[in-house]
């Protein structure tokens, strides 16, 4: 389940990064990228295409939101569990050498 929210999530962020490609600037509400904004202009109308691909770019972004609160919520170890030794059944040691302070550098 992990791997495919993983690859979900991994689609919808590669599509998203496509729309929001395709959105006009503000100065240039007819091209976006080269011919492609275009045929969307041509095909719905300038404002039309311009309110889809606003439209899709919101969805988009919500479902990656939704998406990643999934994966860190349900296969994510929440903070407040317990944390296992790194080696099981190892004893704490108890006899730990003194730091020792490097030599001085002799005096001239």
């Amino acid at each position: 389940m992990y791997t495919l929210l993983m690859i979900l999530a991994f689609v919808v962020s590669l599509l998203l990064i496509g729309v929001v490609l395709l959105q006009p600037g503000k100065g240039d509400a007819a091209s976006g990228i080269g011919a492609i904004g275009g045929q969307f202009g041509s095909m719905m109308g300038m404002r039309r295409a311009a309110d889809f691909i606003i439209k899709t770019t919101i969805v988009l972004a919500t479902v990656l939101l939704v998406l990643s609160y999934a994966v860190n919520k349900f296969f994510l170890p929440s903070s407040g569990s317990e944390q296992r030794p790194r080696v099981e059944g190892a004893e704490a040691p108890t006899d730990v050498p003194a730091p020792t302070s490097p030599a001085a550098p002799a005096q001239k």
